[in-house]
């Protein structure tokens, strides 16, 4: 499989929730199941359902962390004063048609977070900004339409 690109502080923060979720949630999750079960294996042992509900779950988000930690390759930021948009970069972007300024990181796959700026390399925003220059004009196809940008700022990593 390939490896996907991820900060150190991305893939820091994916290895603190998968200890957390070993050390603490997962015991927690087995003991649970275990009190629960003391109360026998009926139809009406909401408790127990419950209880492995929560361990599915859990057990499904260490696997899912696990693969992304393995699949994840650290970038290490170029320490280059660059007008260019990159892996780590922050951009400040102006959408032209409504005069809208945003301000997006450009990280991997697995630490995407929309919601606090940070946008995927694969994503249609994110692979339109990956090596423009401050002032370059941004046609984004995306699957709500198409947006045109102009680059404001980089700020390096």
């Amino acid at each position: 499989m390939e490896k996907r690109p991820i900060t150190r502080n991305g893939y820091e923060k994916l290895r603190a929730e998968l200890s957390f979720l070993c050390r603490f949630v997962r015991p927690q999750v087995i003991e649970e199941l275990c009190n629960a079960r003391a109360y026998g294996y009926k139809p009406n042992n909401l408790q127990f359902f419950a209880a492995r509900e929560r361990q599915a779950f859990v057990e499904g988000r260490i696997e899912d962390l696990r693969r992304k930690l393995s699949l994840s390759e650290i970038v290490v930021g170029q320490h280059i004063i660059s007008s260019t948009a990159r892996f780590g970069a922050t951009v400040q972007v102006e959408n032209i048609d409504t005069g809208h300024r945003a301000c997006y990181q450009l990280v991997g796959p697995f630490e995407a977070d929309v919601m606090n700026g940070r946008i995927s390399i694969d994503s249609p925003v994110g692979r339109a900004l990956l090596g423009r220059r401050v002032g370059d004009e941004v046609i984004v196809y995306a699957p709500g339409g198409v947006r045109f940008y102009q680059i404001i700022f980089v700020f390096p990593t």
